[in-house]
Formats: structure tokens, C-alpha cells, sequence
């Protein structure tokens, strides 16, 4: 649990062990801190869910209907010795040296928290470790089987990479639905004829089969059409454009009693996923100088954790009165700090210690 709060209350940097270390005075401390992070003795999915499990008592939660999001994340590495780093593909880095994380949120009603997350490595890294190599889509297929539902329906939602027919059948194997962004290369039958769907946008465009729907106060320029993919079976495609935008969004779905409203709807909660990545990269998520790739995945769930329990106290200082509006969560970074230092004044006021011994507890670096 320290180092968990000392990566909440940690300034902006890198998240190893000796900048996390040196947050505390006592510098001997550097080989069990090591010791922490390499060799747990804890179990790290026990205390993850136990995190979640309260914030989830925090809320109030729709028993009808879940999402769950899947989608992957790349955090750059410098040095090719890290364990199960790879050169993996960014859609704001480009192709770089990284570890990948696939992962899934858990979202119902306002509450989103981390449900799953797994290091991705290619078959020569999983060699070198004498580990079992994993695709991408096979870690998302495990997340999905791993899933428990709180729900009676469950909707999972992916980006464009993860939408084939491998994931569509783990879902049925499950009893769930899904929703998932899809290429413009991709082929299907319509009206008997076969298009790629780009140029069945182009058709559908021709048609003036587009209208108008609003989402969440957001305007768009949407048609739905029922068609058959093959390996697939048959699906609904959706394309929604944002008005005054040229941001075109091909979605994809088995939900074919679905209205394009209520698809654009469900698939918008998607996005989610972007805002967590944000919150727990400002974390540290990513930011770590470990060798091993078990101290990385270590540190990884611990940022999770921490972002997990800074969403519960947000929600326990609206409820308790003790602020006017909901943090946000760099808003609530920054409270605890401000407690955090509230309480260290307090520390030292009674110490009877020496102004150097005073200084070392100051010097945080």
C-alpha cells in the first residue's frame, strides 16, 4: 500500500524504484522497496480486485446492462534489454521500442475502472522467457472469458484491430453482444452484391439513405444497413459521420434489432478507455526503468490500483461533503498532496530532531 501512495502523491517522472524510494527518508529501505516490486510475496490480482470491488460499492450500479472495453496501449522503452519489450506500433509514436499492454475497462453507469491487463510480447521475446507466445487478439479473448458479469446483458466494445471473427465467436461462447469500429477494406454482401466498405459507403451515400440523430447533444449524419460478412455471419454496419467533421466511424455489430441510435449510443461509451489511459500514463503507468518484465506488469497493476482508489476518494469527498462538485482526477492528485503535506507539517512540528536530519525529510528530489 506505500508504494501504491507513493505513486499517487509521486511528481511527474520516472517511476522506478529508486525515484519512488527517495519520496521517503530512510535510504535503507532501497533493497526491500527492490525486493517489493521483483519478488511480491502478495498476490497482485487479489488486491487489484479488491481495489475495484470498492469502488464498485461506491456506486450504484445498472444490474440490466455492462460495458466492457478492450483496446491496447504502448509505453516506450529505451533499452532493448527490458524483458518483453518489442518494437510495437503507436498511433501517435509510429512504430517504437515498447511494451504493449492489452487491457479492458469495466464500464457501468459513471464508474470505469481497469478490469484486466496483460503484457504483450512477440514470439521471440516469449522465447527468450520461456513463456507461451500470445497474439493480441488471443489476450483480448482472454480477457473476455475472464470476465465475471454484474450484469444481465454485456456489451464489449473494440476498435477497428480487434474486430474478426475469433473475438465474435469468444463473445457468443459467452452469452455476450458486442460492438466493435471495422476497416474500410473489409468485405460484405449487400442486396446480393459484394462491396468493400468503403465502397459501400460510397453506395449507401449515392442512395441518400443518411439522416440526422443525436447523441449525448452531439449531432450526426448516420445509416445502418444489414449484410452478411463472411466468417462473420450476418451483422449491422453502422457509419456515423460528426457533424462538421469529416471523421467517418465504420461500426460493426451481431446487435441487428438495434436501432443506429442506440448503436452510436452504446459504441460512443468506448471512448472511456482514451480518458483512463490519460489518467493512469499521468499516474506513471508507463513511466518505469524495471529489467524484469514481472516488476513491470507489478508496477503497471499498482498504478491501476492507485487510480482505482483516487476514484473512490473523489467520490467519498462529494459524498461527504467535504467538496462543493466532483474532482476531476488530477484535481484529486492534487488534494491529496495538499493533505499529504498538511499532514508531514503536523509530523515535523513536534520532532525533536536536528535542522539537518529536518532537511533530509524536506528533500524529496
Amino acid at each position: 500500500m506505500q508504494s501504491t501512495i507513493r505513486i499517487i502523491t509521486a511528481a511527474k517522472g520516472e517511476h522506478d524504484v529508486k525515484s519512488i524510494n527517495e519520496q521517503f527518508i530512510d535510504r535503507k529501505d532501497q533493497s526491500s522497496l527492490n525486493r517489493f516490486i521483483t519478488q511480491s510475496k502478495w498476490n497482485l490480482q487479489t488486491i487489484v480486485n479488491q481495489g475495484r470491488n470498492q469502488l464498485l460499492n461506491e456506486a450504484e450500479l445498472n444490474t440490466n446492462l455492462e460495458h466492457t472495453v478492450i483496446d491496447d496501449t504502448v509505453c516506450r522503452k529505451y533499452s532493448a534489454q527490458t524483458e518483453m519489450v518489442c518494437y510495437n506500433h503507436s498511433s501517435t509514436m509510429g512504430t517504437v521500442l515498447s511494451h504493449d499492454y492489452v487491457t479492458s475497462l469495466y464500464v457501468n453507469n459513471e464508474v470505469a475502472v481497469s478490469e484486466g491487463l496483460k503484457l504483450y510480447g512477440n514470439e521471440e521475446k516469449c522465447k527468450e522467457k520461456s513463456i507461451e507466445f500470445k497474439t493480441r487478439l488471443e489476450l483480448a479473448m482472454e480477457l473476455i472469458e475472464e470476465h465475471t458479469p454484474k450484469a444481465k446483458s454485456t456489451i464489449w466494445l473494440w476498435d477497428s484491430w480487434f474486430t474478426c471473427s475469433e473475438m465474435a465467436q469468444e463473445c457468443r461462447l459467452h452469452g455476450y453482444n458486442w460492438i466493435g469500429e471495422i476497416k474500410t477494406n473489409r468485405i460484405v454482401f449487400y442486396g446480393g452484391e459484394r462491396f468493400r466498405l468503403d465502397e459501400l459507403y460510397s453506395r449507401l451515400c449515392s442512395d441518400g439513405v443518411f439522416f440526422d440523430v443525436v447523441v449525448n447533444g452531439e449531432l450526426y449524419l448516420a445509416a445502418g444497413v444489414e449484410v452478411f460478412m463472411p466468417k462473420v455471419g450476418n451483422v449491422s454496419i453502422i457509419i456515423n459521420v460528426k457533424a462538421g467533421t469529416r471523421d467517418v466511424h465504420f461500426l460493426c455489430t451481431e446487435l441487428t434489432d438495434f436501432s443506429v441510435y442506440e448503436v452510436v449510443l452504446h459504441a460512443l461509451e468506448r471512448h472511456k478507455i482514451e480518458d483512463f489511459y490519460k489518467e493512469a500514463k499521468a499516474l506513471g503507468f508507463g513511466e518505469y526503468r524495471f529489467r524484469t518484465s514481472e516488476a513491470a506488469l507489478i508496477h503497471a497493476h499498482l498504478v491501476v490500483l492507485a487510480h482505482t482508489l483516487l476514484d473512490v476518494l473523489r467520490r467519498r469527498l462529494l459524498r461527504y461533503s467535504i467538496v462543493g462538485s466532483m474532482l476531476s482526477f488530477e484535481g484529486t492528485v492534487e488534494w491529496l498532496r495538499r493533505s499529504a503535506m498538511h499532514l508531514f507539517i503536523h509530523k515535523i512540528k513536534g520532532l525533536k530532531a536536528s535542522t539537518k536530519s529536518i532537511l533530509r525529510l524536506i528533500d524529496t528530489r
